[in-house]
């Protein structure tokens, strides 16, 4: 049986005693009636606060510059990528469609908190790096045409130019070599420890305004303002402003009857918020001079040499000493000059904005 109906009941049962006074047509007396007519008699209680119906206190919603209503408000925080809850959860022990269940209002946002601002930028310092390795073919003057061999003859990464035999190039395939040029890195955004992208950390304070079932009072113009037991946990019981106002205050206990809503929360109805940081870059200041000298060698310890040949950002092919092997080869720098840059970016652009102020005055929790 629906509490509704167990209200009813009640009625018939206590009203013979004088508890509760019939309010509806034909309900004037227990006499001559039975029991399926004393059901249909709707009926509210001696000191005015409930109708059976209201789980909780019907009470008189008349609040100045509020909405002429209680409602059913969830105030939490929220991650980039949860929801709020849903009106139908406000309410232990009822379902999300169940017809008594309250429906949404609004969704309130309330206003967020300074930006923490971009993280610096910074940049790499630029480096001159030795060449690659070496692309020995078969033919003259590097011809790497059909009918010749290529041999790639390089050291490992990041090669500091010590001596390194990456392997035997005998006679017959050492025509010629072609000496990668040197690499003038360039300077790159540094990425910091947790990068930003300009919105804000963390999850952002919402409200959740859910309308109540007004019709479960039998005066019109109460109000139903559920038990709190009833509520589930982080929901409260709040009233709302209707005007856009930074200044509107809650009700005082001489202009309305019944509860105090005395906890006063501040929510925006609109935020956008458009702030992110622009991308680092770096731009380079001065450039680099980079020059090497590679040397080959017959042996694999280089001891024997071949020849040496000046390497700049072009690289540079050499012809082989006729009947030589290729070993081993080194080398060193002429000029290791790197350049400079600066870094730019990491400015905050963009605006923030609120729209339609509102403010929510509850019940204090325990009341």
């Amino acid at each position: 049986m629906s509490q509704w109906g167990a209200g009813r009941i009640l009625a018939a049962l206590v009203g013979v005693s004088g508890a509760v006074v019939a309010m509806a047509s034909g309900c004037g007396a227990v006499d001559g009636y039975d029991c399926a007519e004393l059901l249909a008699c709707e009926f509210i209680t001696e000191d005015g606060i409930n109708n059976g119906a209201c789980d909780g206190v019907c009470v008189d919603a008349t609040f100045g510059g509020f909405v002429q209503q209680p409602f059913l408000v969830w105030i939490g925080s929220i991650g980039p990528i949860e929801q709020p809850p849903e009106c139908g959860e406000a309410l232990q022990g009822t379902r999300s469609d169940d017809p008594a269940s309250p429906a949404t209002h609004d969704l309130l946002h309330a206003e967020p908190p300074p930006h923490p601002g971009c993280d610096p930028c910074a940049c790499t310092a630029p480096a001159c790096a030795l060449p690659a390795g070496l692309s020995v073919t078969s033919g003259y003057m590097c011809d790497e045409g059909p009918g010749e061999t290529v041999t790639p003859f390089e050291p490992q990464a990041a090669w500091d130019g010590t001596c390194v035999a990456p392997g035997t190039v005998p006679a017959a395939a050492f025509g010629s070599f072609a000496i990668a040029p040197v690499t003038e890195r360039a300077c790159e955004v540094v990425a910091a420890p947790v990068p930003r992208d300009g919105a804000l950390p963390g999850s952002a304070e919402v409200a959740v305004v859910c309308e109540g079932d007004d019709s479960r009072c039998p005066n019109d113009g109460d109000h139903c303002i559920g038990a709190e037991e009833r509520l589930t946990a982080g929901w409260r019981r709040c009233i709302m402003s209707e005007i856009d106002d930074d200044y509107v205050e809650c009700p005082s206990g001489e202009d309305i009857r019944g509860p105090r809503y005395s906890e006063k929360f501040t929510f925006w109805v609109v935020v956008d918020d458009t702030r992110e940081c622009t991308p680092c870059s770096c731009h380079e200041t001065a450039p680099s001079v980079c020059v090497a000298i590679v040397s080959t060698f017959e042996d694999a310890a280089c001891g024997e040499m071949i020849d040496s040949a000046i390497v700049r950002e072009n690289g540079v092919c050499h012809d082989a000493e006729p009947g030589s092997t290729l070993g081993s080869m080194n080398a060193a720098w002429r000029v290791n000059a790197p350049g400079s840059c600066v870094p730019s970016g990491g400015e905050l652009m963009g605006e923030h904005t609120v729209q339609g102020r509102r403010t929510l005055c509850c019940l204090p929790e325990g009341t």
